[in-house]
């Protein structure tokens, strides 16, 4: 958990470190919604530090209940985004064989 909230904590740094380019490029607009976007993945990140395993459990329990909608939404892009960085992996292994059958 502890790790999982530091991963979320340097997320939202990241977000909220591009704020100023998106409203450079985009708008104010934009950068606002990043800054916001930040603001909540950092919350999120001390809200599960401050919670035990079994009470994650719960409140996603009772998360579901409330947003079913939402949550498959959720699931939905966190298993893409999962897909695309296992794809990802591959092809680049991949590119490593073929330099080292070049190699060869």
């Amino acid at each position: 958990l502890e790790r999982s909230a530091e991963a979320l904590a340097n997320v939202g740094k990241l977000v909220g470190d591009t704020a100023v380019g998106l409203e450079e490029r985009l708008g104010p607009e934009y950068g606002d919604y990043a800054r916001r976007a930040a603001e909540a993945i950092e919350n999120t990140a001390n809200s599960i530090a401050a919670k035990d395993a079994d009470e994650l459990i719960e409140d996603t329990r009772e998360f579901v209940r409330r947003s079913p909608g939402v949550a498959i939404a959720g699931a939905a892009i966190v298993g893409f985004a999962l897909a695309r960085l296992i794809k990802s992996g591959l092809d680049s292994g991949r590119d490593d064989d073929d330099d080292r059958d070049d190699r060869a």
